[in-house]
C-alpha cells in the first residue's frame, strides 16, 4: 500500500513540473509576442516616419539641388520619430530621378542622367531599439530597417497646332491627293469619306508610341529613345493601325485610309526616314502619364507627310483650274509639345521649351505667255508713242537714231541707220512665281495652377510670308530646280516687258520705209524700257499673347484659339493686284551719267504713261484668275498656310504636391 502512494505521490510530482514547464513556455510565447508586437510596432512608426519625411522633401525638392529637399525631411521626421530614438541624418535622404520608363527594374530610382533632373526624394531610416523584455534569456536587440520614396508631382501641359480643315467633300479629296501623294512621291487614291474618316478619329498617343517601340524594337516606356529613332511613313502608319486596332473604338474607315496612305509610301521610290521627335516635341524625361492624351489622327498624319517631303527632296506637282504648281516642304510642322510647364516658363526657348509650329511650303508656278494674250491694247498704245520714244532718246542720250528733218535729207537715195526697235513682251517671255507660306509657331511662356482656377499663356507668332514673282531661270525647268535648290529664298530677276532697243536698218529713200534690218545688230535695251519683278517686303509677321483660361485636363480634348492676324492669302492677292508696284524701269545700255538718269527716267515713265496702264491692265487681268486658286484653295484650304485660319490648342494638368511611389 504504502508502496503504491509513492508511485502516486511521483506520478503527481511530475505532473506538477509539467504543468509548470507548459505555464512557463506559455508566458514566454506570451512574452515573445509582445516584444514583437512592439517590434512591430516600431516598425510601423518608422516606416510612417520615412514616408512623411519622403513627401516633405519631395515636395521642397529643386530640379538641380537636394539640400533644401534634404533639410525638409530631417525636420518633418523628428517630429515623427518614436521617442528616445535618434534623429534622422543627412546620410539616410538621397534625391534623384524616378522614372519607370527610363528605369524598368523596381524601384524606378537613381541618379539623374543626362538631361534629368531631381524628382524624388528617398529616405532610409535603420534603427536598434532597445528591447521592452530585456531580462528574457535569448531576446537581444534586433535591427529594424525601412525605407521610403516620394516623387513630386508636377504641372504638365501641351500645345497643339492645326489648320480649321473640318471637312473634306469630293471638289477637295482629289487635290489632297495629288497633295499628300505628291509629296510622298508617288500617288494616292482617298475620297472624301476616307480623308474626313481621319479628319474625325483621335489617336491616344501614348499607344501610338508603345505600337511604334516594338515595331523598332526598342524597350517598353524608352519613349525618348522612340523618338529619336529614324523611322519610315509606313513604319508610323503601321503604328497608327496597330493602336487604333488595339482600342477598339476607332472606325474602319479612318485604318483603311491609313492603310492606303500606308501602300503608297511604301511605294514611293525616295523613302527617307525620319524622327518622331521632329514632330512631337516632348521634354527629357516626361513619363507616361504625360503621354496619356489624344492627338487628331490627320493632323499628326499630315505633319508625318510634311516632315517626310522636308527630307526627300520632291516637288509635288498639283494641277489646279489649269495651273501647274510645284510645292515642297521647307521646314517641317511640330504638330504637338509636351512638358512642365515650370521649366518652359524659365527659359521659353531653352531645351525644355514647349514649342509647336506649322510647315513651311514653297510654292512655285511658271506661267507661259500664252496666258497673257490680251496685248493688243499694249502694242497700240506703244506704236503710238514710237515717235516721242525715238525723240526722247536722242535729245536725252545723243542716240543716233532715225529723227528729225536733217536725217531725212541725208537719206535721199536711201541709207543704214539706227532705228528704235521696240519689243512688246518679248519672246521667251515667262513669269515664275516664288511663294513661302510663313509657318505659325507657338511656345507656351506663362501658367497658373491657382486652386479653383487655372491658366496657360502662349506666344504665338505668325511668320512672315515671301512672295517673288519674275524669272527664276532661263527655262521653266532651271527655274523649278533654283526654286528648290536651298531653303534659302531664291533669286528673281526681272522679265522684261517693253524693251527699247536699236537695231540696224535699211531704210528706203527718204527714210519713209524700212527695207531690212540686221537682227544680229540689235542692241538690247540700249534706251531702257519696262520690267516685271515682285520682291515685296515680307508679309504678315506679328506676334501676340494667347491666354488660355481653364484650359482642360491633359487626357481631354484640347481647347483651341484662333491666331488672329493678317489674312497672308489675301494681302498676296492684293499685293499682285496693285501692278503698278510690280513694273520698274530699266535704265539705258550703256548706263548714263548719274546727272542725266534722274531726268530720262522722269521723261521715259511720262512718255509712256499710257503703255504702262495698259500693260497694269493686262497683267493683272491675267494673273488673279491664276492665283486665286492657288493661294485660297491650296495654300488656304488644304495646306492650311492661310495664318489667318491657323489655331493653337491648349492643355494643362496642375499636378501639385507628392506622392508616394515606393
Amino acid at each position: 500500500m504504502r508502496a503504491f502512494n509513492r508511485r502516486t505521490a511521483r506520478r503527481q510530482g511530475g505532473s506538477v513540473v509539467i504543468t509548470a514547464i507548459i505555464a512557463l513556455s506559455l508566458l514566454v510565447i506570451v512574452l515573445v509576442g509582445v516584444e514583437l508586437g512592439y517590434m512591430f510596432f516600431l516598425k510601423r512608426e518608422l516606416q510612417k516616419t520615412a514616408d512623411l519625411a519622403a513627401l516633405a522633401g519631395a515636395q521642397a525638392l529643386e530640379d538641380e539641388s537636394c539640400t533644401t529637399a534634404t533639410a525638409a525631411a530631417i525636420a518633418n521626421a523628428a517630429r515623427n520619430l518614436p521617442p528616445a530614438m535618434a534623429a534622422v541624418g543627412a546620410d539616410s535622404v538621397v534625391c534623384g530621378h524616378w522614372d519607370p520608363s527610363s528605369r524598368p527594374s523596381a524601384p524606378h530610382f537613381g541618379p539623374p542622367e543626362s538631361g534629368q533632373r531631381f524628382n524624388a526624394v528617398r529616405v532610409t531610416i535603420s534603427r536598434t531599439p532597445a528591447l521592452l523584455l530585456a531580462g528574457i534569456p535569448g531576446n537581444e536587440p534586433r535591427p529594424i530597417g525601412v525605407d521610403a520614396l516620394a516623387a513630386r508631382k508636377h504641372p504638365l501641359a501641351a500645345l497643339n497646332i492645326r489648320s480649321t480643315l473640318v471637312s473634306v467633300d469630293s471638289t477637295q479629296s482629289p487635290l489632297l491627293n495629288a497633295v499628300f501623294g505628291g509629296l510622298l512621291g508617288g500617288s494616292l487614291n482617298l475620297d472624301a469619306v476616307g480623308w474626313n474618316g481621319l479628319i474625325n478619329t483621335e489617336l491616344n498617343l501614348l499607344s501610338f508610341l508603345d505600337e511604334l517601340a516594338l515595331q523598332l524594337g526598342v524597350g517598353a516606356g524608352k519613349y525618348d529613345q522612340v523618338l529619336a529613332t529614324d523611322v519610315s511613313v509606313g513604319t508610323l502608319a503601321q503604328a497608327m493601325i496597330n493602336a487604333l486596332q488595339r482600342s477598339g473604338g476607332a472606325a474602319q474607315v479612318a485604318i483603311d485610309a491609313l492603310n492606303l496612305v500606308k501602300i503608297a509610301a511604301n511605294a514611293a521610290p525616295a523613302q527617307p526616314p525620319l524622327k518622331l521627335g521632329d514632330l512631337l516635341g516632348l521634354q527629357a524625361g516626361t513619363d507616361a502619364a504625360g503621354l496619356d492624351t489624344s492627338i487628331q489622327l490627320f493632323q499628326l498624319l499630315q505633319g508625318v507627310v510634311q516632315a517626310a517631303n522636308g527630307k526627300n527632296g520632291l516637288a509635288a506637282d498639283v494641277n489646279l483650274a489649269g495651273l501647274t504648281a510645284s510645292i515642297k516642304v521647307i521646314e517641317p510642322p511640330q504638330v504637338s509639345a509636351i512638358g512642365d510647364p515650370t521649366l518652359a516658363k524659365l527659359n521659353p526657348t531653352g531645351p525644355d521649351q514647349i514649342f509647336v509650329q506649322t510647315a513651311q511650303v514653297r510654292t512655285f508656278v511658271s506661267i507661259g505667255m500664252p496666258a497673257l494674250d490680251a496685248v493688243t491694247n499694249v502694242v497700240n498704245a506703244v506704236l503710238a508713242v514710237v515717235s516721242p520714244v525715238t525723240d526722247l532718246l536722242k535729245n536725252l542720250l545723243g542716240l543716233n537714231l532715225v529723227t528729225g528733218l536733217t536725217n531725212i535729207l541725208n537719206c535721199v537715195l536711201g541709207c543704214t541707220r539706227d532705228v528704235t526697235d521696240i519689243k512688246i513682251l518679248p519672246p521667251p517671255l515667262r513669269l515664275d512665281i516664288s511663294l513661302d507660306a510663313g509657318s505659325g509657331a507657338s511656345r507656351v511662356t506663362d501658367f497658373n495652377c491657382a486652386v479653383g482656377e487655372k491658366s496657360l499663356t502662349a506666344q504665338t507668332t505668325t511668320s512672315i510670308a515671301n512672295l517673288r514673282v519674275g524669272s527664276l531661270g532661263a527655262t521653266a525647268a532651271i527655274a523649278k530646280a533654283n526654286a528648290f535648290s536651298s531653303t534659302t529664298p531664291p533669286v528673281v530677276s526681272a522679265v522684261p516687258i517693253i524693251d527699247i532697243g536699236s537695231q540696224t536698218c535699211l531704210l528706203a529713200p527718204l527714210g519713209l520705209a524700212v527695207i531690212s534690218c540686221n537682227t544680229a545688230s540689235r542692241k538690247a535695251f540700249q534706251g531702257g524700257g519696262l520690267a516685271l519683278k515682285a520682291d515685296p517686303p515680307p508679309i504678315g509677321a506679328s506676334t501676340q499673347s494667347q491666354l488660355f483660361q481653364n484650359p482642360p485636363e491633359l487626357e481631354a480634348p484640347p481647347a483651341y484659339l484662333e491666331i488672329s492676324t493678317q489674312n497672308i492669302v489675301d494681302s498676296l492677292s492684293n499685293t499682285l493686284s496693285g501692278v503698278s508696284n510690280l513694273l520698274t524701269v530699266i535704265p539705258p545700255n550703256p548706263p548714263v551719267s548719274a546727272a542725266i538718269l534722274p531726268t530720262f527716267l522722269t521723261a521715259l515713265n511720262n512718255t509712256l504713261g499710257g503703255v504702262i496702264a495698259a500693260v497694269q491692265d493686262v497683267v493683272s487681268d491675267a494673273l488673279s484668275p491664276l492665283l486665286d486658286p492657288l493661294l485660297t484653295t491650296l495654300l488656304g484650304d488644304v495646306l492650311g498656310a492661310s495664318l489667318a485660319r491657323t489655331e493653337v490648342g491648349a492643355r494643362l494638368s496642375c499636378s501639385k504636391g507628392a506622392e508616394l511611389v515606393y
